[in-house]
């Protein structure tokens, strides 16, 4: 989420809920996610640079696979709603289809389109149900009766690339394709093509995502490091590729986020300015 303490401000306004899957389901999905929101005037605008995975998601007239997020998710949010997703695991959502992945990588799909089980009236009908359900509870079991009738075989290939992409992910010592060659003991030209077919993006491009993640997480700390040091610490040759690679993610220098982010930390901290009527 870039700009947390933004988001702080809508206060009550938008709400971001998170449950684990169901046994029968967690071979190739991490959870349920639901954001609700109820703003009365005007919207709220949040950016968002997602992890390297592909969503189910549940919305109302517009329900959809979405593909890895190449770039910023930006999502404005008006009067009263709710969403309701899945993330599938690293590769997860391979198994559910009949082709590649790397297909569905920045697009949202219909499940029609690619899940031949799926009619329209079928993904209407789910949902309704997931959308139209008292309790989050039922929405949970709303959403995974859906899939639940239709279980694919179990890929081997999804715990390990899932669990080398956590660990890029949390270790910001991975900065090269060479580490998850190593990693996975697959040659290079193999490696590419198994994250293609099964995650939807490049190794390279993982890597990268997950120094930039790291990245938004210092610039937004109180201390934050020198960027030269930043860039050094997370493997970019130098200050100024950095920066171009931060830019042309997020849309924005690493100076000018480390100042919106400042921005938005004193607004937090003046009463002034988040008190609410």
């Amino acid at each position: 989420m870039l700009a947390p303490a933004v988001a702080w401000q809508a206060g009550q306004a938008f709400q971001l809920h998170r449950y684990p899957v169901g046994a029968e389901l967690s071979a190739w999905l991490d959870f349920h996610w639901l954001i609700e929101w109820d703003i009365a005037a005007g919207e709220h605008s949040q950016r968002v640079l997602p992890y390297p995975n592909s969503h189910l998601v549940f919305e109302a007239g517009a329900t959809a696979l979405h593909g890895v997020a190449r770039g910023v998710f930006v999502r404005r949010l008006h009067g009263r709603g709710r969403v309701h997703g899945l993330r599938f695991k690293c590769g997860g959502l391979r198994a559910w289809l009949s082709g590649s992945v790397q297909a569905l990588s920045g697009r949202q799909v219909g499940l029609d389109e690619v899940l031949g089980w799926a009619a329209p009236d079928q993904v209407l009908r789910a949902e309704q149900a997931v959308l139209g359900a008292g309790s989050h509870q039922h929405a949970v079991n709303a959403a995974e009766a859906l899939l639940l009738a239709h279980l694919p075989a179990i890929d081997p290939w999804v715990v390990r690339l899932d669990a080398a992409v956590q660990q890029v992910m949390q270790d910001s010592s991975f900065t090269r394709v060479g580490d998850l060659q190593i990693l996975l003991d697959l040659p290079e030209r193999a490696l590419q093509r198994r994250f293609a077919d099964h995650v939807g993006v490049s190794p390279k491009w993982v890597i990268q995502r997950a120094r930039l993640q790291d990245a938004l997480q210092a610039l937004a700390q109180a201390q934050a490091p020198s960027l030269a040091d930043l860039a050094l610490r997370l493997g970019f040759c130098d200050q100024a590729h950095f920066s171009r690679c931060f830019r042309q993610t997020t849309g924005q220098t690493p100076a000018q986020y480390r100042e919106a982010v400042c921005r938005s930390m004193e607004n937090r901290a003046d009463p002034k300015t988040t008190a609410r009527p």
